[in-house]
């Protein structure tokens, strides 16, 4: 199926590449499991990813028929369809050390997937202490990595130390 260029397009991407980072968290949980507090960080960034698809979700049931038909900027459109591609298996693959998965969630994390988030937030009008809130909650969500990763890692030699496990 050949994506369109209309709000409800981007919705269904924005929706999926949500989805797909939840995956790619629990696998990262799942490949530290070893390491209980790593674990639990990665399951944070699982709920959080869960969050922001069911909260898309309600966003566009809220939208009437011609606000989805409406036409998207193809850049954005061309980030989310980006962003939705990504094939988690193939990059759990790649992570071979803890340093190996806080380099690619700080990549992640600064993509297009939280652009089109901020987007898709910016674009409809609702209560201001919702965007408000949302927005604090995407912001907390970025710089979790860096204020929040559990201290014994937060050395990246500490990082490399620690294998994955498969």
């Amino acid at each position: 199926m050949v994506q369109g260029n209309t709000f409800a397009d981007l919705f269904a991407l924005a929706i999926s590449a949500e989805t797909s980072a939840a995956e790619l968290y629990r696998g990262l949980a799942a490949k530290f499991a070893q390491c209980s507090d790593v674990a639990e960080f990665w399951q944070r960034y699982v709920t959080d990813e869960i969050a922001h698809a069911r909260w898309l979700a309600r966003l566009q049931g809220d939208l009437s028929v011609e606000q989805l038909g409406t036409r998207v900027d193809p850049v954005i459109l061309e980030n989310a369809r980006h962003a939705a591609g990504l094939v988690v298996e193939t990059i759990l693959d790649q992570v071979h050390t803890l340093a190996d998965a806080y380099e690619l969630v700080n990549e992640l994390e600064h993509s297009e997937v939280n652009a089109v988030f901020e987007f898709l937030i910016s674009s409809f009008p609702a209560d201001p202490e919702v965007l408000a809130f949302l927005r604090t909650q995407l912001s907390e969500h970025i710089n979790r990595l860096v204020t929040a990763f559990p201290e014994r890692f937060r050395d990246p030699g500490a990082r490399r130390a620690v294998v994955a496990q498969a």
